[in-house]
């Protein structure tokens, strides 16, 4: 079983005043699969009074729908598990900010980072999921702040917070910014992808992304300018320019409100586009804009992510759902039943090939092949599936997470020692096992060796004993 790990989004909304101590109760959102075998996203409700709960899951509902009306999420949401964690607070943000103290609250994580050692929170969340899948924590946090944050940290664990606020306190909506707040966060925390906006800091001289970096090398962003060397050169097109030039246009409405708009000849193009990780030189993105652009990809129009970052995703996605984890072998009479019951992308099928001692079966590509003793033969076997993903999001996967196998050693008995074909086992198959005892296996005695062990012994003699008389 994996490490229980997770990623949290905490959201900011607002509320009003009401307190009753409960257990907190989990509810499902939307169910695809067993949790070992799924991401699991969980939410938490965060200075949410009792009066609340339904605004609270509202708010769930939001954004579990925003997330996953969004590529790639959306093609993969069958990858994914959605569950609500609801616990009252004794405070809400109103009441709060007019005592001016230390808020009372569930989680104890009001006005601040969340803390992935809070023990609290971790009791909460190992009480409903002990030992599954990486989890996704999206703690709503009800405030009408707009704050932002988050990253990812190991192989399935990180920290989120995104204060997306309300346009009133007693607004039951979310502000229009919640999804794109909630997607460009999920990008940080779950496929580990940087900010692609630009800024005010410069690089200094020579100062390279060695000096940035902890672990892994930064997936969206990059200092190298060297086509051969840059990480998404499997993205970029021979005349895409390396730089890529964009600019700056300032247009008016018609009410004569200005407002900069990113242009480029090269916007659809993934190429090397001058300034990201908060820098306006020496750092690289690679699109003009993305749903990591942050601010400036937020809004009623959400961009989507780049080649790049979508990539990023699906790859993340692999790396905690296996595709053949979930199987069943039905055992009859004469036939065996091999399955898989692998998760479905939305918008094309996986590529799924099975193969009975390395060769390929012809016109078998559904999740369960039927084999049968006198189709395959007695003796020892492998049956092995294949699952490809075919998306054309990943042109590079130096892992092979979109190709897994799985694999069966059947053995198929000889269904009588009958070794002298009269129809029964008597003492004619006795004298011509016992001729055959001990000796070495060979194409001629194969069928003696009763167990498949590759020798001829007493266990084959115990088997034959068994069927004597029969």
């Amino acid at each position: 079983m994996k490490k229980l790990g997770f990623l949290l989004v905490m959201l900011v909304l607002a509320s009003s005043a009401g307190w009753t101590e409960e257990v907190p109760t989990i509810t499902a959102i939307m169910e695809n699969g067993p949790n070992e075998h799924r991401i699991n996203v969980v939410f938490l409700s965060e200075a949410y009074v009792a009066s609340q709960r339904e605004t609270y899951f509202n708010d769930v509902a939001v954004a579990t729908e925003g997330l996953f009306n969004f590529t790639p999420f959306k093609e993969y949401k069958n990858y994914f598990n959605v569950y609500a964690i609801w616990a009252a607070s004794q405070d809400s943000v109103l009441s709060i900010v007019a005592r001016g103290e230390e808020p009372r609250t569930y989680f104890g994580q009001w006005g601040g980072l969340f803390a992935k050692d809070s023990e609290k929170g971790e009791r909460v969340l190992r009480s409903f999921f002990p030992s599954s899948n990486p989890i996704v924590v999206v703690m709503l946090q009800n405030d009408d702040r707009v704050t932002a944050a988050g990253s990812k940290s190991g192989a399935t664990s990180g920290g989120i917070t995104v204060g997306t606020g309300r346009l009133h306190h007693d607004s039951s909506i979310p502000d229009v910014m919640y999804v794109g707040t909630v997607v460009h966060e999920f990008g940080h925390a779950f496929g580990d992808l940087r900010d692609e906006y630009d800024g005010t800091l410069t690089l200094e001289s020579g100062q390279t992304e060695r000096d940035f970096l902890s672990n892994a090398p930064f997936i969206n962003i990059t200092t190298e300018t060297n086509r051969d060397r840059i990480r998404w050169k499997h993205w970029l097109d021979p005349d895409t320019p390396i730089p890529t030039p964009w600019s700056l246009v300032l247009e008016f409405s018609d009410n004569g409100i200005g407002s900069y708009t990113h242009t480029s000849d090269y916007a659809e193009k993934v190429g090397l586009f001058a300034g990201a990780y908060s820098f306006s030189n020496g750092w690289y993105r690679p699109k003009l804009n993305c749903a990591m652009r942050g601010e400036r990809a937020w809004g009623e129009e959400q961009l989507p992510f780049c080649e790049v970052c979508r990539e990023a995703l699906v790859l993340e996605i692999y790396r905690h759902v296996d595709p053949t984890a979930e199987v069943g072998v039905t055992i009859g009479d004469t036939v065996t039943v091999f399955s898989i019951n692998p998760p479905a992308p939305t918008d094309h099928n996986l590529k799924i090939q099975w193969l009975v001692d390395s060769l390929v079966v012809p016109n078998q590509t559904s999740n369960q092949l039927k084999v049968t003793d006198t189709g395959i033969g007695y003796g020892r076997h492998t049956v092995m599936v294949q699952v490809v993903d075919t998306t054309e999001f990943v042109r590079k996967d130096a892992e092979g997470l979109l190709l897994r196998s799985l694999e069966w050693r059947p053995v198929v008995f000889y269904p009588q020692p009958d070794f002298s074909g009269d129809g029964k086992v008597d003492f004619d198959d006795f004298f011509l096992f016992a001729d055959a005892f001990g000796r070495a296996k060979s194409p001629i005695t194969e069928r003696y060796d009763l167990d498949w062990d590759g020798a001829i012994d007493f266990t084959d003699f115990f088997l034959f004993a068994d069927a004597f008389g029969k």
